[in-house]
C-alpha cells in the first residue's frame, strides 16, 4: 500500500511539473506519433525524448538518436548537428534537457 501512495505522489509530482514546464503533447497522428516538444505547430513531431541511466537524455529524430545534454555526448551525436537556432527555432535545446530530466526522476 505504502508503494502505490509513493507511486501516486511521484506521478502527480512529474504531472505538476510537466504542467509548469509547458510540454504539449499532440494527439497520436499516423504519419507521426512523437512527442511535439516547444513546436508552435502542433502537426510538426520534433522527436521523441527519453532518458537512459542516470540522466542522459536523448532524443530521437527520423529513427535515429541524438544526444540533448553531456551526459548522453559520448554514445549518441549531439542534437546540435541536427537543430540549432537558426534552422528550427522553435527547438529550445535547454528546455528539452529539463524536460529529459523530468523523465529521469531528477
Amino acid at each position: 500500500m505504502r508503494l502505490l501512495i509513493e507511486i501516486v505522489a511521484a506521478l502527480t509530482i512529474g504531472a505538476a511539473v510537466l504542467a509548469v514546464i509547458g510540454l504539449s503533447v499532440s494527439p497520436p497522428n499516423p504519419v507521426s506519433p512523437n512527442l511535439v516538444l516547444g513546436a508552435t505547430a502542433p502537426d510538426r513531431a520534433l522527436g521523441e525524448l527519453r532518458c537512459e541511466g542516470r540522466g542522459a537524455v536523448i532524443i530521437n529524430v527520423d529513427g535515429r538518436d541524438y544526444a540533448v545534454n553531456g551526459m548522453a555526448g559520448p554514445r549518441y551525436p549531439p542534437i546540435q548537428t541536427l537543430w540549432n537556432k537558426e534552422s528550427q527555432p522553435q527547438a529550445d535545446i535547454d528546455r528539452l534537457i529539463v524536460q529529459g530530466l523530468t523523465l529521469c526522476a531528477w
